[in-house]
């Protein structure tokens, strides 16, 4: 999607928010009374993208670690194909595993659908892997509501499985090796 016309900024206190509604009021909640103060406290970092007149959408990002166990899957066998298909040496996986997080992700409602959600994931698949030349991280991760399963699904997020089918919220990964590998083979 072209940005042109756009503004992508950090939230900061400093900064006079433009109007921004999503249909969803924890999401607006969020960005309007809370972003500032996990940012001051150093629990998320929160960007907003705007025009002139309004904000189009805002996404928060924190560091996280996912804990893969054998008890969260069905069988042993389908703990050890998890790792297989994530790790090269699954015998040898760190109990945690370095992740960014999405905290949370809104688009106003007037624009979604517009493929603004979807920038935003690239946008954030590429912090992600500017961080890996620093700092490892293996996912992007997101607790998704049920009603934005669909939207991931389509990015290349994965559940970590099926314990959480039908809950309001699932946990999902992309893998960034998918992407990491792709840019040091070009």
């Amino acid at each position: 999607m072209d940005l042109t016309g756009f503004t992508l900024r950090k939230v900061n206190p400093e900064y006079s928010l433009k109007p921004f509604d999503c249909g969803d009021q924890d999401l607006n909640e969020f960005l309007t009374q809370k972003a500032i103060h996990y940012r001051k406290e150093l629990l998320a970092v929160t960007y907003i993208l705007e025009n002139e007149d309004r904000t189009i959408a805002f996404f928060s990002i924190f560091n996280d670690s996912v804990r893969v166990q054998e008890k969260d899957f069905a069988s042993k066998s389908a703990f050890k194909k998890f790792l297989r298909q994530l790790l090269t040496y699954p015998k040898r996986h760190l109990e945690y595993i370095p992740a960014i997080k999405i905290g949370r992700l809104g688009v106003c409602s007037q624009t979604q659908k517009s493929g603004i959600g979807k920038t935003i994931i690239d946008f954030i698949i590429a912090i992600a892997l500017k961080l890996n030349d620093e700092c490892a991280c293996k996912f992007v991760t997101v607790d998704a509501y049920a009603q934005s399963l669909g939207f991931y699904e389509r990015r290349g997020f994965k559940y970590f499985s099926e314990n959480d089918a039908g809950k309001d919220t699932r946990q999902m990964f992309l893998d960034l090796t998918l992407y990491s590998n792709a840019v040091e083979s070009s």
